[in-house]
């Protein structure tokens, strides 16, 4: 079982009364919490995992069948990173049943309102593709989280599933050929 944490304006959206509950998710993802945006006039529903940050969008349309479609979701994101098909199945398999709740942490939060800030900072260079919600999904998991000690999302969701962390390309000194610069007294 997963609780989904939405906030008040997309429980609003939701028709739905959240109650307060002191239970936890038992799927590996943790806790889900979510909020509604809107992109380019374009309404998403952004959410992020508990334990690692990882962000997923949804198309919002229809809102009451949000939390259904959340499962899907997730899986397509973890099978992009990596994520192996078993484990996935297993999370798929804790996240059949859910229940919504009210917000509990504000760090998390805080979380979504950073890439809310990065969406928009993408839209406004028109480098997102509002047709693909799993590429801007990915987009997000790039983005250093000072909250988890992994630093990115997606190496934290990888290691929540056991899964090896990529070690990054190392970086080549670069040699210019140009112009040198002498200081003459």
């Amino acid at each position: 079982m997963i609780i989904i944490r939405p906030t008040a304006s997309l429980a609003k959206r939701m028709k739905e009364k959240l109650e307060i509950t002191d239970e936890t998710s038992t799927a590996q993802m943790g806790d889900w919490y979510a909020n509604d945006i809107v992109l380019n006039r374009k309404q998403f529903i952004l959410c992020a995992s508990s334990t690692s940050r990882l962000a997923v969008i949804l198309d919002a349309a229809p809102y009451v069948t949000f939390p259904d479609r959340l499962t899907d979701a997730v899986s397509g994101v973890l099978r992009a990173i990596g994520v192996d098909e078993s484990k996935i199945q297993e999370e798929r398999a804790q996240m059949n049943e859910f229940k919504l709740a009210k917000t509990a942490n504000k760090s998390i939060l805080g979380s979504l309102n950073e890439y809310k800030f990065q969406l928009e900072t993408y839209a406004h260079m028109e480098r997102l593709d509002f047709n693909d919600p799993l590429e801007m999904s990915l987009m997000l998991s790039k983005v250093i989280s000072l909250v988890i000690p992994e630093g990115y999302p997606k190496d934290a969701a990888l290691k929540i599933f056991g899964q090896e962390i990529p070690k990054p390309a190392p970086l080549k000194a670069v040699v210019s050929a140009g112009p040198k610069l002498y200081v003459v007294k």
